[in-house]
């Protein structure tokens, strides 16, 4: 029980009305303590003003009675029941307050009262005394007058504060389910994300924070949607590669037991060359899996792609004369620096210089050069080789592919060098293109960005 109401409290739209709410009772006890502060205040200047105006109407009424100087009996019982008609207690004396003639404050000795500055008394156009006014503390709650303001006030606020209150738990409510909701509907994406569901596309909606992280899972899920169709493409194409050899071995050694064929020299050898054969397929594998994943683990740094390409020629120079094939180079004249990761870079340029060899006639020619435009650098090599057929050319970077019709008798690999090489280029972002004509020769270019965008900041 008591775990379900933990994770009841804990989940979002909860926690988000919580706070909005708790916010607007803060606001409202904030405003409560301003409201009776000022209202204090209000009250008071409303008190002062009231008994200021009630000390004129009885000096008025005074005026109409006519009375001045000494009064009499009569007088001061009539002038006591007016004080008390408007609430007052009143002090009249001579103008310079040195006789009394009429004192009720004066009676209230002992009891806290609130005084007002005396006001002059003027009778037909001469100043004849003056007034003090001044009224019980005690008593100034108890007037009607208060009463019934204080009760108007007290309904306007209640009604104000309800209005508030309701206002702030719709809003609230309202606030927690708009944003929680955006979060819902990625926890739901997250879960088929789990399951193995690759074909999403989040929606990008809410607040900001919630957009970004829209826009990462949606870059997250793309990105797993490659190494999935990675990862079944790479088993397919090792499948059908291994297939070959293997059911060539299964069959001779079947053959060698059942006494069909004799365990010679020469069936010893067919078998050895597949197996040979299998060791060459594993082996350029995971040079494709290290190039497929470089993407993730690229060592960028600027480079001197001139230099690289010079390295890359002077290390592939004894294997070209070892098959009479002339291998030349031509560098930029100008400096040619590359944001790229070297070993990468120089695992590119060896590969297609080692397809160019591979494949040329005795007496060919390969020759490489790089070169350096505003934005990008390129990388060309060019052979007199055996070309490469129409037909074939759209697939001769896909994994484990071979044109075999015009390569087989040269071939002692497996189809994947070019593959590599596409994969390393498109990991620096840039592109790779092969052109060929059968029976003369091909020409491979690649194009790498000289400066290196991770691919969070080019989506």
């Amino acid at each position: 029980m008591i775990s379900i109401i933990v994770t009841f409290f804990r989940r979002m739209n909860v926690l988000l009305f919580l706070a909005f709410f708790s916010f607007s009772l803060i606001f409202i006890l904030i405003l409560t303590i301003l409201y009776n502060i000022n209202w204090e205040q209000l009250f008071n200047k409303y008190h002062t003003s009231l008994l200021n105006s009630n000390v004129y109407k009885l000096m008025d009424d005074m005026r109409s009675k006519g009375l001045t100087g000494s009064l009499g009996s009569e007088d001061e019982e009539w002038l006591r029941r007016r004080a008390n008609l408007y609430g007052i207690l009143i002090r009249y004396t001579d103008e310079r307050e040195q006789q009394v003639w009429f004192d009720m404050i004066a009676e209230s000795e002992g009891v806290e009262l609130e005084k007002l500055e005396p006001v002059s008394y003027v009778l037909r156009g001469e100043i004849t005394g003056k007034v003090t006014a001044a009224h019980l503390v005690a008593r100034k709650n108890l007037s009607p007058a208060m009463i019934q303001y204080q009760e108007t006030m007290r309904t306007r606020l209640k009604l104000i504060y309800t209005s508030v209150l309701v206002v702030s738990l719709m809003f609230s409510l309202w606030i927690a389910r708009m944003l929680s909701r955006h979060l819902t509907l990625l926890e739901e994406q997250t879960n088929l994300i789990r399951m193995g569901k690759r074909e999403l596309n989040i929606p990008i909606r809410g607040p900001e924070e919630v957009r970004k992280l829209a826009v990462t899972m949606n870059g997250m899920v793309k990105e797993l949607k490659k190494q999935d169709d990675w990862r079944q493409h790479l088993m397919e194409d090792l499948t059908h590669e291994l297939r070959t050899p293997l059911t060539s071995m299964l069959s001779q050694i079947e053959a060698i037991q059942d006494g069909i064929y004799e365990p010679d020299e020469e069936r010893m050898s067919e078998i050895y060359e597949e197996l040979e054969r299998l060791s060459r397929l594993i082996n350029d594998m995971e040079r494709l899996s290290e190039a497929e994943s470089a993407k993730f683990n690229l060592n960028i740094k600027r480079t001197d792609m001139v230099k690289l390409g010079r390295r890359v020629y002077e290390n592939f120079q004894p294997l070209a004369r070892n098959k009479s094939i002339r291998l030349t180079f031509e560098g930029s004249t100008v400096p040619c620096f590359c944001e790229v990761d070297r070993d990468k870079t120089i695992q590119i340029i060896s590969n297609i210089v080692s397809n160019a060899n591979k494949y040329n006639r005795p007496g060919g020619t390969v020759h490489l050069s790089v070169s350096c435009g505003p934005d990008h650098t390129y990388i060309v090599c060019r052979d007199t080789g055996i070309g490469i057929e129409e037909e074939d050319l759209p697939y001769i970077f896909n994994r484990l592919y071979r044109a075999d019709k015009s390569r087989s008798r040269f071939n002692s690999g497996v189809g994947l060098g070019l593959s590599i090489v596409q994969a390393l280029v498109e990991a620096h972002h840039g592109e790779v293109e092969a052109e060929s004509e059968y029976g003369k020769g091909s020409v491979f270019t690649v194009r790498i960005p000289n400066k290196y965008t991770p691919k969070d900041d080019i989506e």
